[in-house]
């Protein structure tokens, strides 16, 4: 007597099987990705690019150092993927704040918590993206990926919308976006070796207002 093959919409029992499979298979990958990523931007922060290695990584995550490199040629291909994966959230949650109001003001209030809340819920990304590793936000590959100086005009975009409704006299929008910008990088990498929580959020919407404010129209 021949085997049963019992099929639900065209697909015999082997076929769920070996989908089912695939897809477990393939969400290993993935988290294991993420690990070898969180990782390597740790152990780059604690010890810098000269002393930082993918045995260090392998180690740190309990995996050989063969199978790192089954995922990433060498460290600088591994710390460049750490920041295209930081930079692609760093992406979505900045966009997706400049498009929740209309308001110039709430706009660039809402960019810049985001900006610092990225930066400290994750600061060895940002310690690569923003302080130790800055000229991986200029490779060509991210720019594939992302364009990081793209971000940059989204803040100006706001600011020149500031300008436009009165709020901000007419006068270099680049040099506010900087100003601005350099607000909310020197909350991030002075709060969280020296502020706790409730004085860190203390600190944000002081220098978010001290910093409007003080580019507002007179």
């Amino acid at each position: 007597m021949g085997e049963v093959v019992i099929t639900t919409g065209g697909q015999t029992r082997g076929d769920r099987v070996r989908a089912a499979s695939k897809q477990r298979r393939s969400l290993q990958k993935q988290e294991l990705r993420r690990l070898i990523l969180a990782a390597a931007a740790e152990l780059f922060l604690e010890h810098g690019y000269e002393h930082f290695s993918m045995r260090q990584v392998a180690e740190r995550i309990g995996y050989s150092a063969t199978t790192i490199y089954l995922y990433f040629e060498h460290k600088d291909d591994l710390l460049f993927e750490v920041v295209s994966d930081g930079w692609q959230r760093f992406s979505d949650d900045l966009l997706a704040a400049a498009a929740a109001t209309d308001d110039p003001l709430e706009r660039l209030q809402a960019m810049g918590r985001v900006y610092v809340s990225f930066g400290l819920n994750n600061p060895a990304v940002y310690g690569l993206m923003f302080v130790q590793r800055t000229d991986f936000l200029m490779h060509e590959n991210l720019h594939s990926k992302g364009k990081p100086v793209d971000l940059f005009v989204v803040l100006c975009d706001a600011v020149q919308a500031a300008v436009d409704a009165g709020i901000f006299p007419p006068g270099d929008v680049v040099g506010y976006g900087d100003a601005i910008w350099a607000g909310v990088h020197g909350i991030v990498t002075l709060c969280p070796s020296l502020f706790d929580d409730e004085r860190r959020q203390r600190a944000v919407e002081i220098v978010l207002r001290m910093t409007l404010d003080g580019l507002r129209a007179r």
